[in-house]
């Protein structure tokens, strides 16, 4: 068996090649994307000149909290969105069958064929709007602080793809799954623009146990401008530096729904 990495980046070549024989629209997508959430930030803008702050966060912590949120999702996505998009048509249409009839595993061999290249544009913006949050908010940066910033981000993106992987993995039990993994990702992950302070008791269980999204933003960045956001110090901090934990696990569970759901694929082929 050859190593996964090299062979990825084998994938990732061939990938990058097909892409670049249109150079216009390889860039031009790009592009696209980035002045989508220029846009965004803007509206951010717009939206505390009438509001000054929300629930004791200001504007740069805010687009603090909405950035951790994108560039998790997009370092993400680069690997999982389009695979995983994909599913629900594989597994309707039968075409799922050549995936389980290959030396690689089925999850490996989606991933690796499929580079999602637009989402470069979302991690170009992210990184540039993060420069200018900490120049904002003057953060002092340690070795301790980028050490956790670097976990957060990682956890952050473990969570935010193991929640891409099993919403598609409903395929396997509901067949067209398009509703499920875009509630997911974009209606439910849109909570997380904001402080979850802002909003009832429910919707903050939610999306700290049911779909923990919380902790790819509020509950890193409570700590790293120290807000109060538990009922005890002790929870709170536990929350806080849970990010990576949490993400492991979610990660974890999300690769067992999706082999349980190949175990139970039956081919719908024509």
């Amino acid at each position: 068996m050859p190593n996964p990495f090299r062979l990825y980046g084998r994938f990732l070549r061939t990938y990058m090649k097909t892409q670049l024989e249109y150079r216009f629209s390889f860039f031009g997508d790009i592009f696209v994307n980035m002045m989508t959430f220029v846009t965004l930030y803007l509206s951010f803008w717009v939206l505390f000149n009438t509001f000054p702050t929300m629930n004791g966060w200001n504007y740069w912590e805010v687009v603090f909290l909405y950035n951790l949120n994108l560039l998790t999702y997009a370092i993400s996505s680069l690997f999982f969105w389009g695979p995983m998009k994909q599913l629900e048509h594989l597994v309707r249409s039968g075409e799922f069958d050549q995936f389980l009839v290959r030396p690689l595993g089925p999850l490996k061999l989606l991933v690796f064929r499929q580079f999602q290249h637009t989402f470069i544009g979302h991690i170009i913006v992210a990184g540039t709007v993060m420069v200018l949050c900490t120049i904002q908010l003057q953060i002092h940066w340690t070795a301790g602080n980028i050490a956790f910033l670097l976990l957060c981000v990682l956890g952050g993106t473990l969570i935010q793809a193991g929640i891409i992987i099993a919403a598609a993995s409903s395929a396997f039990w509901v067949v067209r799954s398009g509703t499920v993994v875009d509630i997911s990702i974009y209606a439910i992950r849109n909570f997380i623009n904001y402080p979850i302070s802002i909003y009832g008791r429910s919707i903050q269980l939610l999306l700290t146990f049911a779909i923990p999204y919380a902790f790819v933003n509020y509950y890193p960045a409570a700590a790293f401008f120290g807000k109060d956001h538990a009922g005890s110090s002790e929870l709170s901090n536990l929350y806080s530096y849970s990010s990576l934990a949490v993400g492991a696990v979610l990660f974890a569970v999300a690769i067992w729904i999706f082999r349980r759901g190949v175990m139970r694929y039956d081919s719908a082929g024509s």
